[in-house]
């Protein structure tokens, strides 16, 4: 068996994930199945019409950048490696207009899915402490701007 991105297609109407550079872009890009309106500072649930599988992995949804920049961002989106059911994009349009709105037509590019291997099969250890690092514990900002 050829190890790849396998999709069901759930509505005839959907389109398949796409990757413009395989092997050098992270993720794949999703696509609306459906015409949605995203209301300001709600998250919207928006379908795709697919179910995916990449044996034992799990996947990340996140944002695309041309989106981001017109203030649609993806709000959650982990889906775990054993999930079966139609992928959903959680969308959210930032604007501060309450009650501005933002289309999304069937068939745009919505968000992006990055494949991740689960690492949860690591038992779980109640230590005194942690290891040293060079970091520590320097958090938000201790790198600069």
């Amino acid at each position: 068996m050829i190890i790849g991105l396998r999709v069901v297609r759930l509505d005839l109407k959907a389109k398949l994930p796409v990757c413009a550079h395989p092997g050098e872009d992270l993720a794949y890009d999703i696509f609306a199945l459906e015409d949605s309106i995203l209301y300001a500072n709600r998250v919207t649930r928006v379908r795709t019409g697919i179910a995916v599988e990449l044996p034992g992995m799990g996947f990340l949804v996140r944002d695309r950048s041309s989106m981001a920049l017109a203030n649609v961002t993806v709000a959650g989106g982990v889906i775990d490696a054993g999930y079966r059911g139609e992928l959903f994009a959680n969308l959210m349009y930032h604007d501060s207009y309450e009650h501005g709105t933002y289309r999304i037509w069937a068939g745009d590019k919505i968000a992006q899915i990055i494949p991740i291997a689960p690492a949860t099969h690591c038992p779980v250890f109640e230590v005194e402490e942690l290891s040293k690092a060079e970091r520590g514990t320097a958090g938000y900002g201790s790198t600069g701007r």
